[in-house]
């Protein structure tokens, strides 16, 4: 084919071609980050390879047709020759007539695909044979080393089944784990492809010629942007290598912080958009107070004594003298002692009442230096819209000399104890069950009271001390929440 004799050439000109490609924050409507195609598909629209729909839509289980295809590998592998063919009446023509005229295409060729088909789904086997003709030689074979070898014939149930002249493509992406198989162990050849799976596939390949281009040199015009996709600073240029993490780049302003995306920088990159969040005022004075310690301002003693620690989960040297008076104090002495340290708060609470929600209060003791604090938080939860209701509330006990956890310190406070338990690998200790969504007084671990009691450096026993909230493994105390997260 015309494509094995001069392919390369007009890969090495398509990949060194500008993209345009958006400056903005990377939300769609029907994509979300926990989609098992997004960092493929955002970043094959940042690239300029994929385009969205309207409003922004992706359309990730879309069904690819043969126009749609040969665009993403048009304006991939040979963005000149795309951009120099002819439109055509549809705007699909492009794509094919570039293929025609890089010569991935001939116009007698075996696959299924005409300037008349091109509202033709694209199928699994097709798509591996344009692509195993756009993919240099010398980027297979590079991944056995580190995965194992694969062998299509002998791993594919079907391989008998795949017509004989796509085999050698098969074989080559399925070993090089480009392409892989279904779940059941068919490489289905004749299975369509969403647009979620060929823009996987698509950057599969991409990601194999860029490690035959890996250290080369680039320039890129840098967008740095928030959350909103509103430009923060000036764009730039920058020079960076094939294969160098968008991270490198990421040198936030003062204020913000990088969000991602953790992108390695491609052969086509020509844009290159960073996300930053701007700081809370807590890592502001995070920051600062770090600054002033580095530069010998201020003493670690004194780093540690910022009051931006009071909001941290865990236990540090602030909140010690916040509870005890001192920095280097974690319990109380003894009984008298953490008695003369009390004192006793009403809060505003909601309650029910015949199913209906009515304004009450509670009182409990807590920690004289974490009252204000417990007021604040339990006003919050009060002015919460999802308005949680909390019919008890437990502060200060005693527990004994020995007692290790915090309410001997008058720092831990437990809510609705019957319908939040306290469970060890699924078995009751105190309480008894725990069901949010279903019982009103179960704090579920997405729920106003937990994120008030976070936001305020409190720790909730529900996930705490486990990989999550899940009841059935682990050691869980729902009804808890402590300042030291004890």
């Amino acid at each position: 084919m015309q494509w094995k004799r001069w392919g390369r050439r007009a890969l090495a000109l398509g990949l060194c071609l500008a993209l345009a490609a958006p400056a903005g924050a990377a939300v769609y409507p029907d994509l979300d980050e926990s989609h098992w195609a997004y960092d493929q598909m955002d970043q094959a629209r940042e690239l300029g390879i994929l385009s969205g729909g309207s409003g922004g839509a992706m359309d990730p289980d879309g069904t690819l047709t043969w126009g749609q295809f040969l665009t993403m590998v048009g304006r991939t592998f040979y963005r000149e020759t795309y951009e120099a063919a002819p439109a055509g009446d549809n705007w699909a023509d492009q794509g094919y007539q570039a293929a025609l005229d890089a010569g991935v295409l001939e116009e007698d060729d075996f696959l299924p695909v005409s300037a008349q088909g091109l509202e033709a789904e694209v199928n699994r086997q097709s798509a591996a044979e344009v692509f195993y003709r756009v993919v240099p030689q010398e980027s297979l074979g590079g991944n056995s080393w580190w995965y194992g070898e694969r062998d299509a014939a002998a791993e594919l149930s079907d391989w008998n089944q795949i017509p004989a002249q796509y085999r050698e493509a098969v074989s080559a992406l399925y070993e090089e784990r480009i392409l892989n198989g279904t779940g059941d162990g068919r490489f289905d050849g004749e299975g369509t492809l969403t647009r979620a799976a060929g823009a996987v596939l698509l950057m599969g390949v991409l990601e194999a010629v860029d490690s035959t281009r890996r250290g080369e040199e680039v320039t890129v015009t840098v967008h740095m942007v928030d959350r909103e996709g509103q430009t923060i600073q000036p764009d730039y240029t920058a020079q960076v290598q094939v294969g160098e993490s968008y991270y490198s780049l990421a040198d936030a302003p003062e204020g913000y912080r990088f969000v991602g995306p953790y992108y390695d920088v491609s052969a086509l990159s020509q844009e290159v958009t960073l996300q930053y969040r701007r700081l809370t005022a807590d890592e502001l004075a995070e920051e600062r107070a770090w600054n002033q310690y580095q530069s010998g301002e201020i003493t670690y003693e004194q780093y540690m004594q910022q009051d931006f620690w009071l909001r941290q989960e865990g236990e540090n040297p602030r909140k010690y003298t916040q509870l005890f008076g001192r920095g280097d104090q974690r319990r109380f002495e003894n009984q008298e002692q953490a008695a003369a340290a009390m004192t006793t708060v009403t809060v505003p609470v909601w309650k029910l009442s015949n199913g209906q929600k009515v304004s009450s209060t509670v009182s409990f003791q807590i920690n004289a230096g974490l009252a204000e604090d417990v007021k604040a938080i339990f006003t919050e939860i009060y002015n919460d819209p999802e308005q949680f209701p909390i019919y008890e509330a437990g502060g200060y006990s005693w527990r004994g000399d020995d007692a290790t956890g915090e309410h001997n310190c008058g720092s831990a406070i437990d809510l609705n104890a019957n319908e939040n338990y306290q469970v060890r690998e699924g078995q009751a200790l105190v309480g008894s069950l725990w069901q949010p969504g279903v019982n009103p007084y179960s704090i579920g671990p997405d729920s106003s009271v937990v994120r008030i009691f976070k936001a305020h450096g409190w720790s909730w026993g529900g996930d705490a001390w486990a990989a999550s909230s899940d009841a059935s493994s682990g050691y869980h105390d729902y009804m808890h929440f402590s300042y030291m997260g004890m």
